[in-house]
């Protein structure tokens, strides 16, 4: 078998439905770009809409998604979307999970993933705006932050995964229904919506092999 055709045949790929329709995509653009590696180990597909989409749109795309796989072994579904003020995030949350979509829920939005790049110790209620603002502060690079990754900000996060992804798991054991850990997760009884600030972008880098699990 030529070696290209096995090597694809390997290679994982990732569907991502998103809610926004910039930060999300840029960020896993440069995720691809800048661990996929030559011959690729993965590749990631973003689906997304202008003027983006609610947490129950995002599932019903994913759920749809899911149904078209060829093969489910190497191609996997993932829905992004964040808490912001937006209805049906439970509803939304266990549609997916039950399916077998993968969620990457940030608590109160994706932004906090891109914040943990930078900072420790993020707790207490916040609203998106609060992070947005702590981004821009965080590091030259996102100082002009607005939605989309100008050029300078796949430097600034590079290297600084393995803190982020440590940083996001201890927010999962700090977590406010006091059952939930790093190691295991979000415990029975632990509501979606309570879990703030977390962020679940972490997973799709464990299984990717970016940070180790």
């Amino acid at each position: 078998m030529p070696r290209v055709v096995a090597e694809g045949r390997k290679r994982k790929v990732v569907y991502a439905v998103v809610e926004g329709e910039s930060t999300e995509r840029d960020y896993l653009g440069y995720l691809e770009e800048r661990f996929a590696g030559d011959p690729r180990t993965f590749e990631i597909h973003v689906l997304w809409k202008r003027k983006g989409l609610k947490p129950d749109e995002v599932v019903s795309w994913a759920l749809d998604k899911l149904d078209e796989l060829d093969d489910p072994r190497r191609e996997q579904v993932w829905a992004f979307f964040d808490r912001d003020d937006h209805s049906r995030v439970a509803q939304s949350y266990e549609r997916a999970e039950s399916a077998g979509v993968r969620v990457a829920f940030s608590h109160p939005c994706f932004e906090l993933w891109l914040l943990l790049h930078f900072v420790a110790g993020v707790s207490g209620s916040l609203s998106s705006r609060n992070v947005q603002d702590r981004l821009r502060a965080a590091h030259k690079a996102f100082k002009g932050f607005d939605k989309h990754l100008d050029a300078a900000a796949p430097a600034a996060l590079s290297g600084r995964e393995s803190a982020a992804v440590s940083r996001a798991r201890s927010l999962i054991t700090n977590c406010p229904g006091m059952v939930c850990t790093g190691r295991a997760g979000h415990g029975d009884g632990c509501k979606v919506v309570d879990r703030g600030p977390s962020t679940e972008v972490w997973r799709l880098l464990v299984e990717l092999g970016v940070v180790p699990g």
